[in-house]
């Protein structure tokens, strides 16, 4: 079959998204404090925007523009394929300059300045504001400290990088998240130093390591170790090693590497908090024990050795195992539970020391749960008086400077009508949460229903990635505490006859039984389920308790019985 080209016209519909609308669907996403980043960056950028007048000194425009939200009618910001068709209908049509009314285009301009004036927020003037203990943070962190006592020992230049460089890996927990092996292999210039210090002789007599030892890190929790194969190639590291070495003994060089940086690890382990640097849960017990002077007593032996059977509380058969009295083992059980699994713990930052400005506020009024966005803090923006004047006195001709200056104005009439269609998305959303949670807001958590994000999606009309979106990052302020948005979408489980329980109400029961329970004969999970059918009607599989268990972050019945 013979090929040509030819010419044909055909006809599609395309979607192609604006610089406009992708920044229409940013702004849904932001959080509030990307949203002020945003808006102080675009006041550098955009001459003809200016920050407007603060309108908290005008009394009663809470209301007014509470009810100027709730009652606005305006498109909603597209989030999705389905509705850029309807914006771009919406669009205004472009048009060339000359046919521009200019000063009819400025006025409708500044239309859309003064919406940042608007007040929402729903806080009085003499309310207190958050004391300095509730705010301040915590500023030195583990790493800081660790560094601090770095400083303080007398080492040398490669000791002291080598130092640095693993606890750089260190986790907040205060776990070693690195192998010896990975820290070479990412910080080369480390180990040409020490390979180059080795062939010099200036290196100290150091004891080999165990291979095993080389992969050893902590990951997730749990210590990941790479098992021994016989058949298993050497890594590329290794490769790259042997290829550029050329003396006989290739391994020795990784071999003292390893023992060099692995000498600096136990210094840092000997650091305070105790335990810090470890690369299992194993290695950080044994350090504390090494530090408290039961090193190769029964303690040590036991971790050493028995942590299964530690784990899982059966001193009798460690009894057995070591070969001691089950009084003897008690004892070494109950200074074992006494060390710390988790280093780090007193440098991790209070979440409550993280102070969160809300959104938006959910308040009683008068018998009645209202909406008010909050607005406190938020700069508000207007197109500047004095590029108006300026626009008037220029000759339409087409200068670059007139040009210029629409251009400008166009970028900040969209982020103007955007910030505020964002504002009222927010609001929306919020009005339907309420709606369907009002239950919640009066009497709490047992009381939260299942909700999903196609109900309030349905409920204001705008696609359900709108509200995910709206609902990312954003906070409410509500009678039973400070909340996401996102929170307040929970699945359910089906208890027939088209009723559901709210998974969030079935965890909070959950965490309330463990809080309750006898902590020397601890519910198991089945033995929850059948509580939760007795006393509250709740059917729940096992299985379901179980996983609401764990990502509650509560342990197992057999590790949270006490023996004692």
């Amino acid at each position: 079959m013979a090929m040509q080209m030819k010419m044909q016209m055909k006809m599609s519909q395309q979607l192609i998204m604006t610089p406009q609308l992708q920044q229409a669907i940013k702004l849904l996403q932001l959080s509030r404090a990307e949203l002020e980043e945003l808006i102080e960056q675009t006041l550098i950028e955009n001459p003809v925007l200016e920050e407007g007048i603060d309108m908290d000194t005008f009394p009663n425009k809470t209301e007014d523009s509470q009810e100027t939200t709730e009652t606005a009618e305006s498109p909603e910001v597209v989030a999705d394929t389905d509705d850029f068709e309807t914006a771009r209908e919406n669009e205004p049509e472009k048009k060339d300059q000359d046919e521009i009314d200019w000063q009819q285009y400025i006025e409708q301009v500044e239309q859309f300045g003064g919406y940042q004036e608007r007040r929402y927020n729903v806080a009085s003037e003499d309310e207190e504001g958050p004391s300095i203990e509730a705010t301040a943070a915590q500023t030195e962190s583990l790493a800081d400290h660790l560094v601090w006592q770095l400083d303080m020992l007398d080492l040398s230049k490669l000791e002291y990088l080598a130092g640095a460089h693993l606890i750089g890996n260190i986790d907040d927990d205060g776990f070693l998240v690195t192998s010896i092996r990975e820290l070479l292999e990412s910080q080369r210039d480390l180990y040409d130093q020490i390979v180059a210090k080795h062939k010099s002789g200036d290196l100290p007599d150091l004891p080999e390591i165990d291979p095993d030892m080389l992969d050893l890190k902590f990951q997730s929790g749990k210590p990941t170790q790479k098992k021994k194969n016989k058949k298993e190639e050497p890594s590329d590291f290794v490769e790259e090693v042997n290829v550029l070495e050329e003396e006989p003994k290739k391994t020795e060089l990784l071999s003292a590497a390893c023992s060099f940086v692995e000498n600096v690890l136990v210094k840092i382990q000997q650091f305070n908090p105790n335990g810090v640097g470890a690369r299992s849960l194993q290695e950080c017990l044994l350090i504390q024990l090494d530090i408290l002077g039961e090193s190769g007593n029964l303690c040590s032996r036991i971790v050493k050795n028995d942590m299964p059977l530690l784990e899982s509380k059966d001193l009798k058969k460690i009894a057995r195992r070591q070969k001691q009295d089950i009084e003897q083992v008690i004892e070494a059980y109950r200074l074992i539970m006494s060390l710390e699994p988790k280093p780090g713990r007193e440098f991790i930052a209070n979440p409550s020391h993280h102070y969160i400005i809300p959104d938006v506020y959910i308040y009683q009024k008068d018998h009645e749960y209202k909406v008010a966005l909050n607005s406190a803090g938020m700069p508000r923006l207007r197109i500047s008086n004095y590029y108006k004047d300026l626009s008037n006195t220029l000759e339409d001709d087409g200068s670059l400077t007139k040009d210029y200056i629409l251009e400008k104005v166009k970028a900040g009439q969209w982020l103007l009508k955007s910030i505020e269609q964002r504002q009222k998305t927010i609001y929306r959303v919020t009005k339907s949460i309420l709606r369907f949670q009002k239950e919640f807001f009066e009497k709490g958590i047992h009381y939260l229903r299942p909700l999903v994000l196609k109900d309030v999606a349905e409920d204001i009309d705008v696609h359900e990635s709108t509200v995910s979106r709206i609902t990312t990052n954003k906070y409410v302020h509500t009678p039973q505490g400070i909340f996401e948005l996102k929170y307040f979408f929970t699945s359910g489980i089906d208890q027939g006859r088209g009723e559901a329980v709210s998974s969030k109400r079935i965890k909070d029961m959950i965490m309330q039984m463990v809080q309750k329970e006898n902590l020397k004969s601890p519910y198991t999970d089945l033995q929850i389920a059948d509580v939760l059918e007795r006393k509250s009607g709740i059917k729940v599989a096992r299985r379901t308790v179980a996983k609401y268990r764990e990502a509650l972050n509560i342990l197992p019945s057999n590790k949270r019985k006490q023996l004692f």
